[in-house]
């Protein structure tokens, strides 16, 4: 599969989540965390009352039982028992969503907010259950802030006094001359360059000597941090020299920084796909670079304190266990986001300083900001077909269901159609007058066809004010097929004003000439304006590249002048704008999915894109070094290590885990699907009535059971990660940023309960 098609393929999973899915993901957490919470109260409380307090005053401190927690305890567990009593009864739950097709995967559910009974009350139970499992760890979290955050000026004074003592240890008179050497190096290399006239090198020399300033200056800035009042930022302080002298990290670093490189450097690819395939590398390399580090250091971090016996030292100090817990999680995340700013620089510089083709700085080399409609397939009204039904698209047999297809010919009826329920208004005051509506088709060929030339495709674009209807098989023509205005007497004026214009000499359907800035293009936006009306045709469209077409804003002007009026035939209102596509070679299909064709409302810098993107990389570096820090509360080094890659490299796998969790993979669960393998059947199979197949169907209920709750453990990658976005040259919107920051605090404060929980029961005192 070509990286192009792969990039391609991620965009299925549909606009990623934002402001519109809040409501639901809160639902979510509730019902989900607060599942867990219950859980471990109920442990909570039968380790409590287990442990002999009477006998030990530090057992009373290390297993505390509130009056809070038993009421607020108390009303979730009846919150609990309405929901079982509900799920026994079978009322009150979400309705199932229809089952795919054979041979389609489920589509990607959104987190949507319910109003049904049963999420209602779970929901409830959950947020009680968090109320109450969380009472101590809120309170000492709001003790351990009041102890670790001031505004007084001692911490600025500290951070002077720290400063020179770190100047006075590293600037040893040997280090002093080795600083001094590699700067009048780096000078006299850049003199070099700017001498001998090669910019490219030169503005990689600039490029590199900013980025480490700027991770000079936040170095600063972080050590600034340490310096303030309070055991925290001793300990991250503590933690984050730990981390520099730890080799696996420099190890790591000098190891993989060659592969950050720009890919064509080393290898040569499809000119249009050399941005596309840097980008897609030197994404993941980055990853590993950041990530396998964090997780090394991490694991091994308070894990190694207690074998070496040198935490029962801090323990015994005034200070709370979760704030030695809060200064390893700070300090490391420290270091490592120093790490990441420096490895994205230098990548961003070696990367936009790169020699690329046009091809490629055309197509993936910028930030497009889409505005996506959905898309539908139709042909001719379904009483006239042979099978009695709408047109959906042809399935043409290929591994990945991703794209459906339309026959090819002057005659042929069959429609993909983009159906865009708002436009931007910017749109209707576009410059040059003309909005750019760029595609991705793949061209199936039924017949070789001619060498280097792709298929001819049409397309008309309507308002809600010139609706097309279905045509019907009788006007269907054998070489024209032409989809009817719903107003005809309209599509007649339109052919006037046509005409009209010809008499004037100018001719608006002449492609040729009708160009921006034209007085033909002039006369292109005075029809789509009044008529909602355009169309292009003839235009050759290639296999899997990125082209376009430019259509008249006149067209947007006349959808946003009024509100749009009811389909009589589905009730809901008509479509602001919609595209329709036509394919006119013989013998050929093309094929469509939801996001090849969308409206270009801007273009954003490449640059800024990128490093928008490591905002994602970031915030799953958060998740790494949290889990981390939260099982070495408990676990070995080792074992800390191996339970983070697991949770972290199932979360890669999502999709599968959410088709196992909820029942709808195709040919069942493991149980029947394992039926199925031994017994050399289908999985479209109809099943039996027998009883070892209600057995099967039991099991596969219970492995469905425990997958969804083993999903609430795992944090969806795919979600975090945009190199897909930036290798396809697509905008990050900053609305997709925020969510992944607001559900990375939402995924990490559970483990940060659990490591509290964990540290303040742990006996290590000496």
């Amino acid at each position: 599969m070509s990286s192009a098609l792969f990039g391609i393929l991620q965009l299925d999973r549909g606009e990623p989540w934002g402001y519109a899915e809040l409501p639901g993901l809160m639902q979510a957490w509730l019902q989900d965390g607060g599942g867990f919470a219950a859980l471990g109260l109920v442990v909570y409380l039968l380790y409590a009352l287990s442990t002999p307090t009477d006998k030990s005053q530090s057992e009373k401190l290390r297993v505390p039982v509130s009056n809070w927690m038993m009421l607020t305890g108390a009303i979730s567990f009846i919150f609990y028992a309405v929901v079982l009593v509900l799920v026994v009864t079978g009322k009150g739950g979400v309705p199932e969503p229809p089952p795919p097709p054979p041979g389609e995967s489920p589509p990607v559910i959104r987190p949507t907010w319910h109003n049904e009974l049963r999420p209602t009350m779970l929901m409830i139970a959950g947020l009680f259950a968090l109320l109450s499992i969380g009472e101590p760890f809120a309170r000492d979290v709001w003790k351990i802030t009041r102890r670790n955050v001031s505004f007084g000026t001692g911490g600025i004074k500290r951070y002077w006094r720290s400063l020179r003592v770190y100047a006075a240890d590293l600037l040893t008179p040997n280090r002093v001359t080795a600083l001094i050497v590699f700067v009048v190096v780096y000078v006299l290399l850049g003199v070099a360059l700017f001498a001998l006239g090669v910019p490219r090198l030169t503005d990689i020399w600039t490029g590199v000597l900013l980025v480490a300033l700027g991770v000079f200056v936040a170095a600063l800035l972080l050590l600034m941090l340490f310096e303030a009042e309070g055991p925290v930022w001793a300990i991250a302080k503590l933690s984050f020299k730990e981390a520099v002298r730890n080799q696996v990290l420099w190890i790591f670093l000098i190891g993989l920084l060659p592969f950050l490189f720009p890919i064509q450097w080393f290898s040569t690819s499809k000119p249009a796909d050399e941005m596309r395939t840097t980008t897609v590398m030197v994404t993941i390399f980055l990853s590993l670079l950041v990530l396998i580090p964090a997780n090394l250091i991490t694991s091994f971090g308070l894990a190694q304190d207690v074998k070496n016996q040198t935490i029962f030292t801090v323990v015994c100090k005034p200070i709370e266990r979760f704030e030695l817990v809060l200064g390893r999680f700070i300090g490391y995340l420290a270091l490592m986001t120093l790490v990441l700013l420096a490895l994205t620089g230098v990548t961003l510089v070696l990367v936009i300083n790169s020699g690329m083709s046009d091809k490629a700085r055309a197509e993936t080399y910028k930030a497009r900001v889409p505005h996506r409609g959905k898309l539908e397939f139709k042909s001719i009204v379904a009483t006239d077909r042979k099978e009695q039904k709408d047109f959906d698209g042809t399935n043409v047999g290929r591994e990945f269901d991703y794209r459906k297809y339309i026959a090819g010919a002057g005659g042929s009826p069959q429609r993909a159609i983009w159906k865009f329920a708002t436009v931007p208004a910017a749109l209707k005051t576009a410059a040059g007058d003309r909005v750019p509506v760029e595609f991705t088709f793949d061209v199936y060929r039924m017949t070789k066809g001619e060498q280097d030339k792709g298929v001819s495709t049409t397309f008309e674009f309507v308002t809600h004010n010139t609706p097309l209807r279905q045509p019907l098989l009788k006007e269907i023509a054998k070489d024209e097929a032409e989809w009817p205005w719903v107003q005809e007497d309209k599509r007649k004026e339109y052919l006037k004003a046509v005409e009209e214009y010809r008499a004037r000499g100018i001719d608006p359907l002449n492609q040729d000439r009708a160009r921006p800035g034209s007085k033909e293009w002039t006369a292109v936006n005075e029809l789509a304006e009044k008529y909602g009306y355009y169309r292009f045709g003839g235009k050759q469209v290639l296999d899997y590249t990125v082209m376009g077409v430019e259509i008249p804003a006149g067209l947007f002007r006349n959808a946003l002048a009024n509100a749009p009026q009811t389909d009589p035939a589905t009730g809901k209102p008509l479509p602001m704008f919609t595209a329709y596509v036509k394919c006119e070679s013989e013998g050929q299909l093309l094929g469509a999915a939801e996001p090849d064709l969308y409206l270009l409302q801007n273009e954003m810098p490449y640059a800024l894109n990128f490093l928008k993107s490591s905002i994602g990389l970031w915030c799953r570096l958060c998740m790494v070094i949290g889990i981390a820090v939260a099982c070495s509360t408990y676990l070995s080094g080792v074992l800390t290590l191996l339970a983070t890659s697991f949770v972290y490299i199932v979360g890669f796998f999502t999709d599968f885990l959410s088709e196992l969790a909820t029942g709808r993979s195709a040919g069942g669960g493991p149980f029947q699907s394992m039926s199925q393998l031994v017994k050399a059947e289908q999985p479209t199979a109809p099943l039996s009535e027998s009883a070892s197949t209600k057995a099967l169907l039991f099991g596969d209920k219970g492995t469905a059971w425990g997958a969804r709750r083993f999903q609430n453990l795992v944090p969806d990658v795919d979600s975090f990660s945009w190199g897909h976005f930036v290798s396809e040259g697509f905008n990050v919107n900053t609305e997709y940023l925020v969510l992944n920051l607001i559900v990375t605090f939402g995924y990490l404060l559970p483990w940060a309960i659990l490591a509290y929980y964990l540290m303040k029961s742990r006996e290590v005192a000496a």
